[in-house]
């Protein structure tokens, strides 16, 4: 007997170990739910051995929910019925494939709720979205490619792919469940109506289709063939043209969102204008996913109001989903926004055993949201003539880890968290889709989740290694007290004392337009700044407290050259008082790089100014008259450091507008 293919199937549980005598059978990737078992079943048949073991290592295995498959060469009794209208197309680098099933588990209902489909589904998660229980048939769809047309004669050559579940159209993250108050009752959403796939704009997949998407691993021409298994048993023998598809010219490329959606609003103000937004499917796996999975995109503008090369904005709330884009409005950039990983991880990436039979010790953890989000950058370019200098990005209470990407971002602006492991909620989240921190012992630092969320330890490490200018706020609702509220306070410390470009409850009128690749000022140690405590709520002004708060600058007048730069500094005229010193250190710097322990002057003078009228938010009532221009402050000379850092040691400031020069000459 000729044996094709063996895999040990589990339908539960992580951390198995498999073993046919002294050798480990290996988990397939992408999707991990088994293990290649060819070998060792071929081994037995040449051996003409009755029977022959598989060990099964792990916690809590369930015999019940382990099977062995064996394909090979005999002949096909009772065979299935067989899936019809099989459909293909390729795009980006992935080949997208239909089919008529062979039993629609929602009976034709266009719009079935959770509360009728729960009664049919065993478990639902991002990966496979649905899983069917199966009291009497276990339906499958076995997809095979092959490089020539695929026939019952050769189908043994083709390649198995992957074995498609029954309700494969329905596109559901989890079961639709919700609470009774914030930490009430969890209750099912009966009511809400489950999501099919879209593969074209504005054309659901009907009930009772199927569908497979596969990132191609090579180029050329290749024939796609599903087949239908029911407990088992596939329906090899039926294979002609209802259930074959080919050729499919494909090329490797990197896969790209496709468009499924586009609403319009009318705006109030200013009449005539609307506001677009165009929602995508975007189909990854690794490098930029943990796990096979489909993510939404959002893309929102004013077509009326937005600039020839508008800045890009970038909003991720907290949560996983659905997206939140901002309300409609005249905005002059365009806004991005995409799903993240679940389980929900900070943001900042979880380990890829969720959803699969490894175990925590076997994942390994990457910073998929970030790669996705560089992607996501990289075809917004292709899409839209956007300016790729001023990229922001407005994020929530979770994952901070744009401020290792100052080539990429001019601005990072929300309430963040920098040591997400601090707070119990935070703690016990982090064990939860990290695993404990012993699963990292070895590892390198940075494959350590718990290492790297730690933005303290970053930006002390290196004083040198510059960050995108990051503007913070604290919003009460954000749980801060659960969360980690000791790591913030740390966390501005932190930045002061390593000179780092940052701002804390920005009050000032006049904002600067924020370029990537354009110095900033780094401002520390402002005598008007409030004291934020040292972690304990009983302590300091706790989320009221200002830091850097009244302080800006020009962000049109800079000079940085190899040997000067200057820059016009602002003291808000509503700060609490006239003056203030502050640390002025220059940062970002693209020519501006003193050897360390080079002397330089330094000088401050009052000057006239405006404002960058494009910057500035509506100004408050003057509190506080300015000084005339060309009144000099102060002067002297000070020394680069170790690192090539320049620091003004307490700055004096006026109210209104003052030009610092430091000259290297």
């Amino acid at each position: 007997m000729q044996v094709y293919r063996a895999r040990l199937v589990l339908l539960s549980g992580q951390g198995y170990r498999v073993t046919a005598g002294d050798v480990a059978l290996r988990l397939v990737e992408p999707y991990c739910l088994w293990f290649d078992a060819t070998e060792a079943v071929r081994k037995w048949v040449a051996a003409g051995a009755e029977s022959g073991e598989l060990v099964v290592r792990g916690e809590d295995v369930k015999p019940e929910d382990v099977y062995l498959e064996i394909a090979f060469e005999g002949t096909l009794q009772d065979k299935p019925d067989q899936v019809t209208a099989l459909r293909g197309f390729h795009r980006s680098g992935q080949t997208f494939l239909t089919w008529r099933e062979i039993e629609d588990i929602a009976d034709g209902n266009e719009s079935v709720p959770w509360g009728e489909m729960v009664k049919s589904v065993r478990d639902c998660n991002p990966m496979v979205g649905i899983v069917p229980k199966w009291p009497e048939r276990e339906i499958r769809y076995s997809v095979y490619r092959h490089t020539e047309p695929i026939t019952a004669e050769n189908i043994h050559e083709a390649r198995f792919l992957h074995d498609v579940a029954q309700g494969s159209v329905y596109e559901e993250d989890c079961i639709a469940k919700g609470r009774h108050g914030e930490h009430g009752p969890v209750y099912l959403k009966a009511g809400q109506v489950l999501r099919r796939a879209m593969l074209a704009k504005g054309e659901f997949l009907p009930p009772g289709t199927a569908y497979h998407w596969v990132t191609v691993p090579d180029g050329g021409r290749h024939y796609y063939a599903v087949v239908s298994s029911v407990n088992g048993l596939e329906n090899t023998a039926d294979v002609g043209s209802g259930n074959t598809f080919g050729p499919v010219a494909e090329q490797v490329a990197p896969p790209t969102p496709m468009l499924v959606a586009e609403q319009v609003t009318d705006l109030r103000n200013p009449k005539g204008a609307t506001w677009c937004e165009r929602w995508y499917s975007w189909w990854c796996a690794g490098p930029l996913s943990a796990y096979p999975r489909r993510y939404d995109v959002a893309v929102g503008f004013c077509p009326q109001k937005l600039e020839p090369r508008p800045a890009v904005t970038i909003v991720r709330e907290a949560w996983n989903y659905p997206i939140r884009m901002p309300r409609p409005a005249a905005r002059t950039d365009l806004v991005l926004a995409h799903t993240m990983d679940l389980p929900i991880a900070f943001r900042m990436g979880c380990a890829d055993h969720h959803y699969k039979r490894k175990g925590p010790r076997q994942g390994t953890w990457r910073p998929w949201p970030m790669r996705r989000q560089d992607a996501l950058i990289g075809w917004l370019g292709t899409q839209y003539e956007i300016d790729r200098r001023r990229i922001t990005v407005a994020m929530g209470a979770w994952g901070m880890m744009e401020i290792e990407r100052p080539d990429l971002y001019a601005r990072i602006h929300g309430y963040g968290q920098p040591e997400v492991t601090k707070g119990f909620q935070c703690w016990n989240r982090a064990r939860g889709v990290w695993g404990d921190p012993g699963v990292y012992e070895g590892r390198p630092d940075d494959e350590n989740p718990f290492v790297r969320s730690d933005y303290s330890r970053y930006v002390l490490a290196d004083p040198a290694r510059e960050t995108p200018f990051f503007e913070m706020y604290a919003i009460r609702s954000a749980h801060l007290t659960e969360m980690g509220w000791p790591a913030l306070p740390r966390f501005w410390r932190a930045m002061i004392d390593s000179r780092h470009p940052f701002v804390y409850d920005w009050r000032a009128a006049h904002r600067p337009t924020l370029r990537r690749g354009d110095p900033v000022p780094a401002f520390g140690n402002c005598t008007l700044d409030g004291n934020p405590g040292n972690g304990d709520l009983a302590q300091g002004e706790t989320f009221d407290a200002p830091i850097n708060s009244w302080l800006s600058w020009d962000s049109e007048s800079i000079v940085d050259k190899p040997d000067r730069w200057e820059m016009t500094l602002v003291l808000d005229e509503a700060a609490p008082l006239p003056e203030c010193r502050v640390d002025v250190t220059a940062r970002l710097c693209r020519q501006f790089r003193p050897r360390p322990g080079r002397r330089l002057a330094w000088a401050v003078v009052t000057v006239p100014f405006e404002g960058n009228t494009a910057g500035r938010r509506q100004r408050p009532e003057r509190t506080h008259p300015t000084a005339p221009g060309g009144k000099r402050l102060a002067s002297g000379t000070v020394r680069a450091d170790r690192h090539g850092l320049v620091t003004i040691r307490q700055l004096p400031m006026l109210a209104g507008a003052q030009r610092l020069t430091i000259d290297a000459r």
